[in-house]
C-alpha cells in the first residue's frame, strides 16, 4: 500500500492546497476508509467565506462522505475489508449524561469531524483515507450509491429536523429555505405523509426545484405576502408547523406569524446573529419554539428510507469534482447566484 495519500486542506478563507501526507493506519478499534464521495456542507461554505474558531486552519474539512473499508484495526468486530459505509461525523465522548440517554448531538465533550468544535482540530474528509473509530460507522446497504451514502449525514439532519414537533393530524407544514436543507426537508415531510407542504424562498429557481421535490405550495416573498397566502390557504387559522431552514435574522419573528396559535417553530438552520422577537408570541399563542441540532439514529433510518424506494434524493447533487479541482468547486459553490444544490468531491473512483 501506498505510504502517502492526498488532502485538500483548508489554510484560509478562500485558501485550499493539496497536500501529501502520510497513510493513516488504524489504531485498535478503528477502520481504514478509502474515501469515495465527499459533499460540501453549507459550513463548510461559511468556513471558505469567513474565519471562524470553528475552523480553524489549517484543517481538512468536509463531514458528509461515504467509502469503502480498507483496512482493520485490532479488536474490531462486525465490519470487514471491502465493507461499504458512511461516517456519523458526531464525535461523541460515549460517556456523559447526554450519550447515556442517547443524545449523541448534545454531548457537551464532542468534537466534529471537519471542524475545531471542542478545542481540537479535527480533520474531515477531504482526502483519499481516514481512519475512524466503528461506534461511528454506518453500513451502506448495496442499493445505495457512493453518492446518496454521502448525502446521509444531511439526509439525517433534515429527517430529524422533519420529525421535530410533528403533531398528529399534522397537515400544513411551511418549509422557509429552499437550499439542500429546505429541500431534503421536503422529501422527508411528504414521506411522512404531509398533505400541504408550502415552501418560501428568494429565488425562484430553488422554488421550482421545491416544486420537483413535492411541495404543494411555493412563495417568493419579493413578489407576494407569505403570510397572507399561508393563512388564505389555512382558512385564516395558521400552518400547523414552520421549519426553518434559512439562516437569515429575521426568519424565526417571520415564522411566528404563519403559525397557528399553539403550534410549533422549528429552527434547524444556524442563525449567528443576536436577534430579537416577541416572546408573548410564545407564551399568549402556546407556541413553542424547538431546536433541532443534527441527529441521533437518523443515519441509519434515512438509508433505510433510500434503500426501500421510500426516499428519493435524486437531483440533490447538482455538480461533480474531482479532489484536485477542489477549490473550483468551493469557488463555484460560494460563487454569488450560483445555481448548485449540493456539490460533490469524487476521488478513489
Amino acid at each position: 500500500m501506498a505510504q502517502t495519500m492526498r488532502a485538500l486542506v483548508y489554510q484560509n478563507p478562500g485558501e485550499v492546497v493539496i497536500e501529501e501526507r502520510p497513510m493513516p493506519i488504524p489504531a485498535e478499534g478503528e477502520v481504514q476508509i478509502q474515501i469515495k464521495n465527499v459533499s460540501i456542507c453549507g459550513s463548510d461554505i461559511g468556513a471558505y467565506r469567513h474565519y471562524s474558531e470553528r475552523f480553524k486552519p489549517p484543517l481538512v474539512i468536509g463531514h458528509e462522505f461515504s467509502g469503502i473499508i480498507t483496512d482493520i484495526g485490532q479488536r474490531v468486530k462486525g465490519f470487514d475489508i471491502g465493507q461499504r459505509v458512511a461516517v456519523n461525523p458526531i464525535m461523541y465522548c460515549g460517556k456523559c449524561y447526554h450519550c447515556n440517554r442517547g443524545e449523541i448531538n448534545l454531548c457537551g465533550y464532542r468534537r466534529s469531524l471537519g471542524t475545531a468544535i471542542g478545542g481540537t482540530q479535527t480533520d474531515g474528509a477531504m482526502r483519499e483515507y481516514m481512519t475512524m473509530r466503528t461506534s461511528n460507522l454506518v453500513p451502506i446497504d448495496d442499493a445505495v450509491s457512493y453518492r446518496d451514502g454521502a448525502l446521509l449525514e444531511p439526509m439525517a439532519v433534515c429527517l430529524s429536523s422533519a420529525r421535530c414537533g410533528l403533531t398528529a393530524g399534522e397537515e400544513n407544514t411551511v418549509v422557509m429555505g429552499a437550499g439542500p436543507i429546505g429541500l431534503l426537508n421536503v422529501k422527508f415531510l411528504k414521506a411522512l405523509g404531509i398533505k400541504n407542504v408550502i415552501v418560501t424562498d428568494v429565488l425562484d429557481a430553488r422554488l421550482q426545484k421545491a416544486k420537483d421535490f413535492g411541495a404543494n405550495h411555493v412563495f417568493n416573498p419579493c413578489h407576494v405576502s407569505v403570510t397572507a397566502n399561508i393563512k388564505e390557504l389555512t382558512n385564516g387559522i395558521g400552518a400547523d408547523r414552520v421549519i426553518i431552514a434559512a439562516g437569515v435574522p429575521g426568519a424565526i419573528a417571520e415564522a411566528f406569524t404563519m403559525v397557528r396559535n399553539g403550534g410549533n417553530v422549528v429552527l434547524v438552520a444556524m442563525i449567528h446573529d443576536i436577534i430579537e422577537f416577541d416572546p408573548m408570541q410564545i407564551m399568549s399563542r402556546g407556541c413553542n419554539l424547538l431546536g433541532s441540532y443534527m441527529f441521533t439514529t437518523e443515519m441509519a433510518d434515512a438509508m433505510k428510507m433510500v434503500s426501500e424506494g421510500k426516499m428519493s434524493v435524486d437531483g440533490i447533487v447538482t455538480s461533480s469534482f474531482s479532489l484536485e479541482d477542489g477549490k473550483q468547486a468551493l469557488d463555484l459553490i460560494t460563487s454569488p447566484g450560483n445555481s448548485e444544490i449540493k456539490v460533490q468531491m469524487t476521488m478513489n473512483q
